[in-house]
């Protein structure tokens, strides 16, 4: 108990400064303040990726990764190359207790890639493979002028948070991607069950042998790639791989947004449902914040055998704020660049250090936005040395 108390002590010194710090934030969306946490020690961040350089999480504290190994998909990407705004990121460190997380390991899986299904103009919604998906007004889009551009048969990557139903997920992140000549299709899932016939992953039942030797546990993530028959809902699997699980440790500091489900009537306990995984949430003692079942939120915790005692949840409502800093490429004109790989459109936008004239392509620009058609709206640019 007293090392429990302990934990709690920290936890609740560490909120009390974020929360301060966020009252002299930008207040426009009511959840992107960033914490100046006097808390030292291991740290699990998950969510879905605001800024970059620095890195930060919807809501969170900012990670330093100059030494972290970073993984996208399975694939091990030196530097982070290919993170980019509204993926779902995971990143494993210590707590500095300077108001930043340094980031051992950190890692970005993207639900489905493939092409275009179903489609429902009216509801936001289209399918890849056996996946549902749904967009709101902060999805982003690469190389789509919004979701009205979608259509059957493009090939698009897709990041998001999944919803009740593990098989629908709100979209956070839409790109357009060159469809590969094969037409292979890969899609993550949690393992939901198993069948005489195999594996139950993202609505779809595989079979063991890609999977190997070592066979996964319900609840394990796992990405398949292959030949889908939208027709039939089969999946001929060609690769099969477990991914990496970045579970907290007992008595560390965990920020993770989700979806909230099954709140408990009086109280504030509740799932939170990551990409990863769901978390039992309780209240730390002295603290209570009902949620609405089904909203996002982000909820900063201590885990203790199993459960997140939480003494701060955020609705992540309104207008989320992205920032990127990065070089400018692919100039046209001010409505149509990138930064950071990122599509801006900076025509509204508050030009410091510098004038407009001298955006060009290999400046470096420092930018904040919110999602539009197919770029970020950025409402402030900074010119960068």
């Amino acid at each position: 108990m007293k090392a429990e108390r302990m934990i709690l002590r920290h936890l609740l010194a560490f909120l009390a400064a974020a929360l301060l710090a966020a009252c002299g934030a930008d207040t426009k969306t009511g959840s992107n303040g960033t914490g100046n946490t006097p808390y030292a020690g291991p740290f699990l961040s998950a969510g879905t990726v605001v800024s970059i350089d620095p890195y930060r999480v919807e809501g969170g504290t900012s990670l330093q990764t100059g030494t972290a190994q970073f993984r996208v998909d399975e694939a091990a990407d030196p530097g982070g190359a290919a993170i980019r705004l509204g993926m779902n990121l995971e990143a494993v460190g210590m707590a500095t207790g300077l108001g930043s997380v340094d980031v051992s390991v950190a890692a970005t899986q993207s639900a489905a890639s493939g092409p275009v299904a179903a489609l429902d103009a009216e509801g936001h919604r289209f399918t890849v493979a056996s996946l549902a998906f749904v967009s709101d007004a902060n999805t982003l889009y690469d190389g789509l002028a919004g979701f009205a551009a979608l259509a059957p048969g493009m090939y698009v990557q897709v990041s998001g948070l999944p919803l009740a139903d593990l098989h629908t997920l709100l979209a956070t992140r839409i790109t357009l991607m060159p469809a590969p000549a094969d037409g292979r299709v890969s899609v993550a899932g949690r393992v939901e069950g198993f069948t005489a016939q195999g594996v139950s992953v993202a609505g779809l039942t595989i079979p063991p042998a890609p999977l190997g030797a070592s066979l996964p546990s319900v609840g394990d993530r796992v990405r398949v790639t292959g030949a889908f028959d939208a027709s039939t809902n089969a999946f001929s699997v060609e690769q099969a791989a477990i991914l990496a699980s970045y579970a907290p440790a007992d008595g560390s500091v965990i920020e993770a947004e989700g979806i909230a489900l099954d709140p408990s009537n009086g109280a504030s306990s509740f799932r939170l449902r990551t990409p990863a995984r769901d978390y039992l949430v309780t209240p730390a003692a002295g603290t209570a914040a009902q949620v609405a079942a089904g909203s996002r939120v982000r909820v900063l915790a201590t885990a203790m055998a199993g459960t997140l005692v939480s003494a701060s949840l955020t609705p992540v409502a309104g207008t989320i704020s992205y920032a990127v800093s990065g070089t400018v490429s692919d100039f046209a004109s001010l409505a149509s660049l990138r930064v950071g790989g990122e599509p801006a459109d900076l025509t509204m936008a508050t030009i410091q250090g510098g004038s407009a004239s001298d955006i060009a392509n290999g400046r470096r620009l420092a930018i904040v936005g919110v999602a539009g058609p197919g770029a970020l709206r950025v409402s402030q640019a900074t010119l960068l040395p």
